[in-house]
């Protein structure tokens, strides 16, 4: 009876350390996830190329054709992460609002 308290008692011990473990394992990953994650600070008038989802699809584009179109201004800010965009004569795009997710930073 004595071994098998004192055998609960180690594998409690090592689920203690196991728990332990995962949580900094879980830790270290979200802080190399937060270290790759894009960061979506676009605020009105920011320079912005847009992403063509049209073209993603397999047939749908050239081997040489880009999948970035822009660049565009950033007219308005919608809500969380959705933007209004003009082109850079100022004329407003029709496309309705597009995702921050479609976005990035044009640098000239």
């Amino acid at each position: 009876m004595a071994k098998r308290i004192t055998d609960l008692i180690e594998v409690h011990q090592i689920i203690e350390q196991l728990v332990e473990k995962y949580a900094e394992h879980q830790k270290k990953i979200k802080e190399a996830f937060d270290r790759k994650k894009k960061s979506d600070n676009f605020q009105v008038g920011d320079l912005v190329m847009k992403w063509d989802a049209l073209k993603e699809k397999k047939g749908n584009h050239g081997k040489f054709d880009a999948f970035w179109t822009g660049p565009f201004i950033i007219s308005q800010i919608q809500g969380n992460n959705t933007f209004m965009l003009k082109s850079m004569g100022g004329e407003a795009i029709f496309d309705g609002p597009v995702s921050g997710r479609f976005l990035k930073i044009y640098v000239v």
